[in-house]
């Protein structure tokens, strides 16, 4: 367990060295960016990556279960092993699980009503991504075909923190080293059209990747 640790941490930390304020080179400018209303963010806390997305643009029809969060002004989504993500604080032993083990998948979904700019301010990296309409409804249809269902179609919260702010959901997928929650991200970015490879695990191969089509609006010191 002892040589497992610093395997672990650097699993779940190691961050790319991303410059704040630069742009991709696959054609998005500072010109062509405004033009795109939309715009989801890619963040990362610690061991959390997810996906911001600013709720009022979001069909409740399709994703209904963004109705728990109506008091909000942004959802941050990720995707991870069930034990650990759950757990309040750091668990070397669910650590080693989730990753040398095939475990069941949470679904960690929180609403927030900071400014993009404070929320930046608590998180290690954000990412902003210019997105279409059409391209930002095949996210949240990934997101909400995560979801695990039981017999009569309806989710199945599994914690709840912060009055609600913050609520678990039992979700599909089995969490492992070679599916993780930076996967999910890079899954649910190419359902949008974003061309990422579909072998990303660490955190570091998806922001290496996501800075290419947007802005760094927080880089890891």
């Amino acid at each position: 367990m002892t040589i497992l640790f610093p395997i672990i941490i650097f699993f779940l930390n190691t961050s790319p060295a991303l410059q704040q304020d630069s742009l991709n080179g696959t054609g998005l400018s500072e010109s062509t960016i405004p033009s795109i209303q939309n715009k989801i963010y890619i963040v990362k806390q610690r061991w959390h990556t997810g996906i911001v997305l600013q709720r009022s643009l979001v069909d409740s029809t399709i994703w209904k279960e963004i109705n728990h969060f109506k008091n909000f002004r942004y959802i941050d989504v990720g995707w991870g092993d069930e034990a650990f993500y759950q757990y309040p604080g750091f668990d070397l032993e669910l650590a080693v699980k989730a990753l040398f083990y095939p475990t069941p998948s949470t679904l960690r979904v929180e609403g927030f009503n900071l400014s993009i700019e404070q929320y930046a301010d608590i998180s290690d990296i954000v990412v902003e991504l210019p997105i279409s309409s059409e391209k930002l409804k095949d996210i949240y249809m990934y997101i909400s075909s995560t979801y695990a269902r039981n017999s009569n179609a309806d989710v199945i919260i599994q914690i709840e923190r912060y009055s609600g702010n913050i609520k678990f959901y039992k979700a599909k997928g089995e969490y492992h080293i070679f599916n993780t929650c930076n996967t999910w991200v890079a899954e649910a970015l190419n359902k949008a059209g974003f061309d990422i490879p579909d072998d990303v695990i660490l955190a570091e191969q998806l922001f290496n990747e996501v800075q290419n089509f947007g802005k760094v609006l927080k880089a890891e010191e």
